[in-house]
C-alpha cells in the first residue's frame, strides 16, 4: 500500500495556502473603491461650501452698498424737507442714526449754490461703505 506523506493529507497544500479566497480580494477593492469616491465627494462639498462663502460674503457688500445709498438719499430728502419748509435755511443735517440702533448714519448739508441755486447734499453710511448724492435746485422763477 501506497501511503501519502502527513503533510497532504493534513490541511491545505502551500499552494492554497498562498492564494487568498477571492471574496477576501474584492473586499480590499471595494473598500479602495469606496475610500475614493468619499474622497472625491468630500472635495466636492468642500469647493460647494467654499463657494457658497464667497457669494454670500459678495452679497452682503451689495446690500451694504445699497443702503449706504438710501440712507445717503434719506439724509438728501430731509435736507430738502428743511429747505421746503424755510426757503432760506442752510445749514446741515449731522449724522442721524437711522433705524435707531442700527449703527447706520445719515446726514446732509444744504449751502448756496452759483446762480441762485441751491446744492443739497446728502451722505449714509453702512459699514465699510460711505456714499454721497446730490441735487442742485433752483429756488424762483
Amino acid at each position: 500500500m501506497i501511503t501519502q506523506p502527513s503533510h497532504l493529507t493534513r490541511g491545505r497544500t502551500s499552494q492554497q495556502r498562498s492564494n487568498p479566497p477571492a471574496s477576501q480580494t474584492r473586499r480590499g477593492a471595494a473598500l479602495l473603491a469606496s475610500m475614493f469616491v468619499m474622497s472625491a465627494i468630500s472635495m466636492i462639498v468642500i469647493g460647494i461650501l467654499q463657494t457658497e462663502t464667497v457669494q454670500f460674503a459678495a452679497l452682503r457688500n451689495t446690500i451694504d452698498y445699497d443702503r449706504a445709498r438710501y440712507l445717503a438719499e434719506a439724509g438728501m430728502n430731509h435736507g430738502l424737507s428743511k429747505l421746503e419748509t424755510d426757503i432760506s435755511w442752510r445749514g446741515s443735517i449731522n449724522r442721524t442714526e437711522f433705524p435707531a440702533g442700527s449703527g447706520e448714519f445719515y446726514q446732509a448739508l444744504v449751502e448756496n449754490g452759483v446762480g441762485g441755486t441751491v446744492v443739497v447734499t446728502g451722505a449714509g453710511a453702512v459699514g465699510d461703505f460711505a456714499r454721497t448724492v446730490q441735487v442742485v435746485v433752483k429756488q424762483g422763477g
